[in-house]
């Protein structure tokens, strides 16, 4: 069940690089999936996921904790500390001090802490170097793991004198296990916050597509998001010989097989039930655009097909939709509700509408924007325009007349 959960939570990109990985330890096997040729153009790309990928990280660490099912005090106490890292993606001050400062039980600033945590990028929230480095071994198997947390934890000094031999000793493990667990953390980052802002941009590949086909949407789960993994040829024909060594051999490989293939046959089947339930509740944002997105939750779609919050979340966390719409990142067809009946994403939608067909001469105010979404049932503060306009890349007034 661990082993399902993580493999959902992966990009189909991370998946790939976790079977690049298991076949490299693995050799008899292979894998097969689709790769992106090119890079999706521009004008392809939702305006909505244009957004998202200009969004500065305490921005996506504060959505990705909203999706979260914390209680309110915690989740006030984590937005906070998404504000207040410093340029490392570390906390900039104690916890306790926080906590003080702010009135805040300890436990509850303890479970903020560890929502922001399990954030992304690994490592994201961390007190010091050590538990940055720690952070980053959730992906980690056994005993690797193990090995890792103790070199972190109590010889990285020893690392970087070079004294992997007597680091071996005192461990009680060979000197290839140490120099394996040194190259794994030679890998991870001291300093999540800078890495993620370097993160290079990666061709967009749709996960799942939504098509409309005479009037009924169809949706598909793409072989970019399913790849198959396959014993070798040759491997497969030792299982077909008589010799019963050889056949014992082969299974044992194909017990841990069976495992990665169980769990993303389930990825690629809940992937498939949750696309299916956002294009039911989002078909007039797939058919009219961003200006027609409902208000929908994670709850909404769990309990639609019988499983917990979380599941949801994980399913739709780094996937792409494509749809007549473009590519749309699945965790923007969640919106919450801002007025009765339009979600923040409708709003923000209409509000770039506004302003496109507005007269250049005499661009609208803020105040005057919320007053004219105010006629068509979305009352919103003349902060919250601001707030979506500057959300979105769109100047005030004064810096767009012409």
């Amino acid at each position: 069940m661990r082993l399902s959960l993580r493999v959902l939570a992966l990009s189909s990109a991370h998946l790939a690089e976790e079977l690049e990985r298991f076949v490299e330890e693995e050799p008899w096997f292979r894998f097969e999936r689709s790769r992106p040729q090119a890079a999706v153009r521009a004008e392809d790309v939702d305006p909505l996921a244009r957004v998202a990928s200009r969004e500065p990280l305490a921005e996506r660490l504060k959505r990705e904790l909203r999706l979260m099912r914390l209680p309110d005090s915690v989740l006030r106490l984590a937005l906070y500390l998404a504000d207040d890292l410093d340029d490392r993606g570390y906390l900039a001050e104690p916890l306790d001090g926080i906590a003080k400062r702010l009135g805040a039980p300890l436990d509850d600033a303890r479970a903020a802490l560890a929502a922001l945590q399990a954030c992304d990028p690994p490592g994201i929230g961390a007190e010091d170097l050590v538990s940055c480095l720690l952070l980053q071994l959730r992906n980690e198997r056994e005993p690797m793991r193990t090995l890792m947390a103790a070199i972190i934890r109590g010889h990285l000094g020893d690392v970087a004198e070079g004294r992997l031999d007597e680091l071996a000793a005192q461990l009680s493990v060979s000197a290839a296990q140490v120099e394996e667990a040194v190259r794994r953390i030679r890998r991870l980052t001291p300093a999540p916050a800078i890495a993620a802002a370097d993160d290079p941009v990666v061709p967009l590949m749709p996960d799942v597509v939504a098509r409309k086909v005479e009037g009924v949407w169809t949706v598909e789960v793409t072989a970019w998001a399913a790849p198959r993994l396959e014993l070798r040829a040759e491997y497969r024909r030792l299982m077909q010989s008589g010799e019963e060594e050889a056949r014992r051999f082969v299974s044992a490989r194909l017990k841990r097989a069976a495992w990665l293939t169980r769990a993303i046959e389930r990825r690629r089947m809940t992937l498939q039930s949750v696309a299916e339930a956002l294009v039911r509740h989002q078909e007039a944002y797939l058919e009219r655009g961003a200006a027609a997105i409902r208000p929908l939750r994670l709850a909404d779609i769990a309990e639609e097909i019988g499983v917990h919050e979380s599941t949801v979340s994980r399913a739709v966390k780094d996937k792409i939709l494509g749809s007549p719409q473009g590519l749309i990142p699945m965790e923007r067809l969640f919106s919450v509700e801002v007025a009765p009946g339009w979600s923040q994403e409708a709003a923000k939608a209409r509000l770039a509408e506004i302003v496109r067909a507005e007269d250049k001469a005499s661009p609208l105010s803020d105040q005057a924007i919320a007053n004219l979404l105010a006629s068509e049932g979305c009352r919103l503060s003349r902060r919250a325009i601001a707030k979506y306009r500057e959300a979105l890349g769109i100047p005030n007034s004064f810096q767009r007349r012409r």
